[in-house]
């Protein structure tokens, strides 16, 4: 499995996905633009008919999951990879590695 490493908010071909809590968010912030489906609702989204699996086959766009470390957006690739998205891929350290990097947050 390959995290993503093309720097994401200058490439229009991504969906940005957190996975966090909402108190997550709420506490350490977000990425703008990025959708959110919590970890326990990713089975619904990437089954065929959910909500992920059409944007992915709506758009063409490539699914990039993250959480706040990296652990849950591994397990998110794989399963999404399982129901047939292959390009699937997450953000290698999560919303930590993001802000360490100096992406933009919105508070």
């Amino acid at each position: 499995m390959r995290p993503y490493r093309r720097p994401v908010q200058q490439s229009g071909d991504v969906a940005l996905i957190d996975l966090r809590e909402r108190g997550e968010r709420q506490r350490h912030g977000e990425i703008p633009g990025a959708s959110h489906v919590p970890y326990q609702d990713l089975p619904e989204g990437i089954r065929p008919g959910g909500v992920l699996h059409e944007l992915a086959a709506a758009t063409g766009k490539r699914l990039v999951f993250f959480c706040a470390f990296g652990e849950r957006s591994a397990m998110a690739v794989r399963a999404a990879q399982d129901a047939g998205l292959d390009s699937a891929r997450h953000i290698e350290g999560g919303m930590d590695a993001w802000k360490k990097a100096g992406g933009p947050v919105a508070h």
